[in-house]
Order: C-alpha cells, then sequence, then structure tokens
C-alpha cells in the first residue's frame, strides 16, 4: 500500500509537470497615443509594396540614397542576419529530413567462422525510429524560430536605416556648426579688438577684454569636438558600408535637407502588427510554446523499424544463405524523470519568453509616444526659435542703421551680430534634433517604403 502510494504521488506530481499552469493573457493595448505631433500622422495608410518609394527620398539627396544602397549590399549585420536565416532553414531541412528513413550499404571481406565464412559479402542496412508527435512538434518549433530570424533581420535592416540617417543627418550638421562657429569666432575677435581698444583709451576696464578672451577659447574649444564629431560621423557611415575610416564625399548641404515632412504614423495596434521586434518574439512565444510540446512527447511511444539485408559469396565450400533480417518496436518511458525535469524546464523558458514578449510590447508603446512627444517637442523649439532669430535679424538691422548714421558704436552692432551666431548655432541643432527624431519615428513605425 505504501508502494502504491509513491507511486500515485509521482504520477499526480508528474501531471502537474506535464501540463502545468501557463500565462497566456495577450498584453492590453490602449489603441490611442497620448502624445501627438502636427507632422506625424496616426491613422494614415502606408504603402508597403516593393513599388513604393523609400522614406528617405523625400530628401532628395544622391548621396544619402548611394550610403543606403551600399548598406542594404555590404553591411555586416545585414550579413550576419542573412546567414542566420540560412542557418535556421538549414535547421528546419534537417528536422523534415528526419521522416525520411536511414539507409546504410556495407561491403568487405570475411573468414570469420562466426559469421559463416562469408568471404566477400555485401548488404544493407534500413532502420527507420521515429516519435511522430514529438518530430511534428519540432518542425513546429523550428518553423517558428525560422519566422523568429526573418523578423530579426528585417529588424536589423531597420536600425541599418536609421543609422545611416542619423549619421548622414549628424554630418551635415557638423558641418554647418564649424562654419558658423567659424563666423562666431570671427566676430567675437573683432568685438575683443574693440574692447581692446575702448580699454587702451580709457573708456572701459580690463575686464571686458578678459570676457571676450574667454568666450573666444571656449568657441576654439567646441570646435575641436565639432571637427572630431565630423570624424565620427565619416567614420560611421564608412563602417556602415563596410568601409575603412575616411571621408565622406558630398556635395548637400545642411541648410537643404527639409526639417518638415510629413510621417506617415499609426494607431498603436497596427503600428505593433507591423513591427519586427514584437513579430519576433511572438515567434519566439510560439517556438516557446511548441518546446513545451517537444518535451511532453518524449512520454509518447517511439517507433522502429529495421531491416538488414545481406549476401556473400562461398568462401572454402562453405554453403551461404543470403539473409534478410527485419524487426519492428514500441518503446515507451516507463519511469525517467529527466523527461519531467526537461518539461519543467520548457514551461520555464515559456513563461521567461512570454514576460520578454509584455515588456517588448510595453517598451514599443513607449518609445514610440515618446518619440512622437520628442519630434513634436524639436518642431515647436524650431519654429520659435525661427521666430526669434528674425526678430534679431531685424533688431540688428535697426542697429546697423544706428551705427551708419553714428548714434551707435560698432561694438553694440558687433555684438548684435554675436547674438545672430549663436541664434544660427542653436537653430541648427535643434534642426538636427528634429531630423533625428523623424528618423527614429519612421524605425518605430517600421516604414522603409511608403
Amino acid at each position: 500500500m505504501k508502494q502504491l502510494t509513491i507511486i500515485l504521488t509521482i504520477l499526480l506530481g508528474s501531471c502537474s509537470l506535464v501540463s502545468p499552469d501557463r500565462p497566456t493573457a495577450k498584453a492590453e493595448v490602449n489603441n490611442n497615443w497620448s502624445s501627438s505631433s502636427k507632422e506625424v500622422a496616426t491613422n494614415s495608410k502606408i504603402n508597403t509594396s516593393e513599388s513604393g518609394n523609400y522614406w528617405w527620398y523625400k530628401y532628395s539627396d544622391n548621396t544619402l540614397n548611394q550610403l543606403m544602397e551600399s548598406a542594404f549590399q555590404q553591411n555586416n549585420q545585414l550579413q550576419i542576419a542573412g546567414a542566420s536565416v540560412e542557418l535556421a532553414n538549414a535547421q528546419l531541412k534537417r528536422i523534415e529530413f528526419a521522416w525520411i528513413p536511414n539507409l546504410t550499404a556495407m561491403t568487405g571481406y570475411s573468414s570469420f567462422p562466426a559469421m559463416g565464412n562469408l568471404g566477400y559479402f555485401f548488404g544493407g542496412f534500413a532502420n527507420y525510429t521515429i516519435n511522430v508527435f514529438q518530430l511534428i512538434q519540432q518542425q513546429k518549433q523550428a518553423e517558428y524560430i525560422v519566422n523568429t530570424i526573418m523578423f530579426a533581420k528585417t529588424r536589423v535592416q531597420l536600425e541599418v536605416i536609421y543609422q545611416v540617417a542619423i549619421s548622414y543627418f549628424s554630418l551635415l550638421a557638423y558641418e554647418r556648426e564649424e562654419v558658423l562657429y567659424q563666423k562666431l569666432l570671427s566676430d567675437m575677435e573683432m568685438v575683443l579688438a574693440l574692447n581692446q581698444q575702448r580699454f587702451t583709451t580709457g573708456v572701459s576696464s580690463e575686464k571686458e577684454p578678459f570676457v571676450s578672451s574667454a568666450e573666444i577659447a571656449e568657441i576654439r574649444s567646441k570646435l575641436e569636438i565639432i571637427r572630431h564629431n565630423i570624424v565620427l560621423s565619416q567614420n560611421a557611415l564608412r563602417f556602415l558600408t563596410n568601409q575603412n575610416p575616411g571621408k565622406i564625399i558630398h556635395k548637400n548641404t545642411f541648410n537643404n535637407l527639409a526639417p518638415n515632412i510629413l510621417i506617415p504614423g499609426n494607431l498603436p495596434l497596427t503600428v505593433l502588427n507591423n513591427r519586427p521586434d514584437v513579430a519576433e518574439v511572438t515567434a519566439r512565444l510560439e517556438a516557446a510554446n511548441a518546446g513545451i510540446g517537444v518535451a511532453q512527447s518524449e512520454l509518447l511511444p517511439t517507433i522502429n523499424f529495421s531491416n538488414f539485408y545481406r549476401d556473400a559469396s562461398q568462401n572454402e565450400g562453405y554453403g551461404y544463405v543470403p539473409g534478410d533480417l527485419k524487426q519492428s518496436m514500441i518503446s515507451v518511458p516507463i519511469l525517467n524523470a529527466q523527461i519531467f525535469a526537461d518539461i519543467a524546464a520548457s514551461n520555464a523558458i515559456y513563461k521567461q519568453v512570454y514576460y520578454n514578449y509584455l515588456q517588448t510590447v510595453e517598451a514599443a508603446l513607449r518609445d514610440v509616444d515618446n518619440d512622437i512627444s520628442a519630434h513634436n517637442q524639436f518642431s515647436k523649439q524650431l519654429d520659435d526659435n525661427t521666430r526669434a532669430l528674425d526678430y534679431i535679424n531685424k533688431s540688428c538691422a535697426l542697429e546697423s542703421t544706428r551705427f551708419n548714421t553714428g548714434i551707435s558704436s560698432k561694438l553694440e552692432y558687433t555684438k548684435c551680430l554675436v547674438r545672430i551666431d549663436y541664434y544660427e548655432i542653436l537653430l541648427t541643432q535643434i534642426k538636427m534634433a528634429k531630423l533625428l527624431a523623424t528618423a527614429k519615428l519612421y524605425q518605430d513605425f517600421a516604414i522603409i517604403r511608403e
């Protein structure tokens, strides 16, 4: 009776491992964004056909187009992703070929009495061992894994496009900043000369030349940082296109890049359905679920069919009759505790992937909403500071008139020019930030063509 109780306890515990409770609830999604931007459509119909234009064609920049094309063909990340797809398909084929029996041919010479003095012999051995239920689950799991890798390749493609775009936009922005800082440096050197002249004539104290000298030193320091950033941007582009470090030759300028373009976004549920990272983790979840089936099917019967045919030449007068040996059997595990451990491990993997799925969905929604908000913020900053620069230009025009008529000094007019320089630098930085936010939203919405 005690032994029966132990056996029943083991069986009941095993049932909990075979069919445990697994989380299956889908992520809750509010189908509206909390943030908005006037240039981001939230319910557009995107043309995803192969005939659609790439979104970066809106900038009409041949260099950017060539860099993208080069990245598609030569980027190592994309090559690795493509090789991963090939590997996953090969592993799927390996499982599909498991449905085909194994056949082995043999030939040789033997004079062993135990083998009947065969002489020269030949034979064939056919073997077919299969757990039908397990093989079906393994094939399902492999198909889901192939889907996972293919979605991962699309995710990598979107990331490469984003990296090329922001590196190119940054390169043009830093080159523009270098020109503006050079102009600012020239204007500040004029301010320093005028302040030194005022100090020499006793009109002002020595403090003003010191302040101007400090600003000039800071400007020169920023120029070095900008030049370094230009090198970083160029090397990033060459790395993304699988080239050695060097310069990027282009004809476009930052001023020619249009910061205000309409982005064809969509509602949260549609965005989630389009995003490859969400599709990837969903396929991974399905693969993990199939993995549980693979582990559970170890408890089911395995069928084996074997056939061995042999024939030989007669050796030393001994007679020999060709043989044809057949064997069929079914094996069922009675006691194998490791199987239940495998099932428990598969269930743990499923839970891990499930919560990763929930986190991926929530992170995608968070990132898109944050990036819409960032795009909106940079749009408003760009508009506000553009108006501010317009007011400063009008103010400096009045200051120029006052200087030409002798009402104000050249120092006051030059300081006004310095203010213009600073605002143009600020506008360049905001415009760059908006361009980067635009590229990020295209990645967020998983848009390549439109």
